[in-house]
């Protein structure tokens, strides 16, 4: 772990200070921490991190190959400082390094990183690191030069299925059935490898089984996808609204045709190209996706799939065990637009402070629920929602959209969590009614929401896809 953790830090943490050195080791879902040995002096500390880092230039053809960075042109002993990050200077301490690996085609490449654009806090979870990257490798047979592409290296579990699998399921679908408009609002994954480890040779290894305990195995994952652009490199706000338009539609279409729910909408998640001038929506990140026939499974881990900012009311609730339904989505769909529409002055120049809905930012999911709860609870909050003037057009979708989720979660039957089939049909037959807990009874829907976001400011927007159940 230690010749490769300069990556692979969901596993293995180092951490150096004045009291001395210690180590942090992921455990699946908690960490435990080792209490801090003695390095006589900063000399030796600054060795002691030169030997990890030399251990990952080990010649990796001779172990058995496997993705790496190449640090040549990295001196930790000279300037211990490159050895750290820093997530206030955009971690872009790694521009620069190279990373090899040998692709699905058999072609070893070597990739420059070019810019750091997201990296994960802490090493918990899938400790996600992705990158934009160019193409130096003289291979012959290379098709990779030309326009920057994107590389995403993550630490799912192994029974996780790949992004990989849930996009090229959702391409071939498009083609098969003639929906070809569904190919401009998917990522185009250009290449995917993934890297298992074996476990059972490491102390770990042997512990867990000793214990006969059940842990999460743990892959790599190295994607490489075409360079999509952010929310922050719009242009227009009507071209904004497209784009959520374009989301919702494509949402849909992956939820009804390809069998798909996406689970993780986040504002990160939501990307655009240009195709002849004209913006496109891109829905990316199938990381957390499940096939809908497989939802009745789980997830593979114990926490709740979304990033908490965005996540529905209901996921974010103990109790809740009516697993993840696609109006969670279209919930954390909202709670995307009305965060961008009132905590930034204009795209990527965040509102002056105190910013609006902070505390969803950084509360624990119980007093993100809290503050969400008592958000739906003052139906009248609607009108002084925190709009920045650059995004008033957004304020008639989103008053709507938050009186339809006051209403509904207001007027649905006093059960804090879906009861068991058994329960309610009991519970139907006894209040003569029959409750419909997939769409709030009704209220929140696709199709409810698309006759709503089909215009803006009273203009029609791009409508990809006329179909759709419309029960849904």
């Amino acid at each position: 772990m230690l010749s490769n953790g300069f990556i692979r830090n969901h596993a293995m943490g180092i951490v150096a200070d004045d009291n001395g050195v210690g180590f942090h080791y992921y455990d699946r879902s908690k960490v435990i921490e080792s209490q801090a040995f003695d390095i006589p002096d900063d000399e030796w500390k600054k060795l002691f991190m030169a030997m990890v880092c030399q251990l990952n230039k080990l010649d990796h053809e001779k172990l058995g190959f496997i993705p790496h960075l190449d640090l040549v042109d990295f001196d930790h002993l000279r300037d211990p400082k490159q050895f750290a990050y820093d997530l206030d200077n955009d971690l872009q301490g790694l521009v620069g390094a190279r990373y090899s690996f040998i692709g699905s085609d058999g072609l070893r490449r070597t990739i420059v990183i070019e810019k750091v654009l997201y990296r994960a806090e802490g090493i918990i979870g899938r400790c996600s690191i992705v990158v934009e990257v160019r193409c130096v490798c003289s291979v012959s047979g290379c098709n990779w030069d030309g326009e920057n592409k994107i590389m995403k290296i993550s630490f799912p579990t192994r029974s996780r299925t790949s992004e990989e699998v849930f996009i090229r399921e959702a391409s071939a679908k498009a083609k098969s059935s003639g929906n070809h408009w569904a190919l401009n609002h998917l990522p185009n994954i250009i290449d995917s490898i993934t890297v298992t480890y074996d476990e059972t040779k490491t102390v770990q290894g042997r512990l867990k089984a000793h214990l006969k305990e059940q842990y999460e195995e743990r892959v790599m994952r190295v994607t490489i996808l075409e360079k999509l652009y952010s929310l922050s490199e719009l242009e227009d706000v009507r071209e904004f609204a497209q784009v959520f338009y374009d989301i919702l539609q494509i949402h849909q279409w992956l939820y009804e045709c390809a069998g798909i729910l996406h689970r993780d909408l986040s504002i990160g998640n939501i990307m655009f190209r240009r195709i002849d001038g004209k913006v496109y929506g891109v829905l990316n990140d199938f990381d957390l996706s499940s096939f809908v026939h497989d939802m009745a499974k789980g997830p593979a881990s114990d926490f709740r799939t979304g990033t908490r900012p965005f996540m529905s009311v209901d996921l974010l609730n103990p109790k809740w065990n009516g697993g993840h339904l696609y109006r969670h989505d279209l919930e954390s769909l909202f709670f995307i637009m009305i965060c961008l529409a009132c905590r930034y002055e204009r795209p990527g120049v965040p509102a002056a402070e105190p910013r609006a809905f902070s505390k969803w930012f950084s509360g624990t999911d119980d007093e993100v629920r809290e503050k969400k709860e008592s958000f739906y609870g003052d139906r009248f909050y609607g009108a002084e929602l925190p709009i920045q003037p650059y995004f008033a057009g957004f304020r008639e979708w989103l008053v709507i959209i938050y009186y339809w989720l006051c209403s509904a979660y207001q007027g649905r039957p006093h059960i804090m969590h879906p009861p068991t089939l058994e329960l309610l049909s009991a519970w139907n037959s006894l209040s003569n009614t029959s409750y419909d807990w997939n769409t709030l009874g009704g209220i929140f829907t696709y199709a409810i929401m698309k006759q709503l976001m089909c215009s803006f400011q009273k203009q029609p927007l791009e409508t990809r896809w006329s179909g759709g159940n419309p029960d849904h």
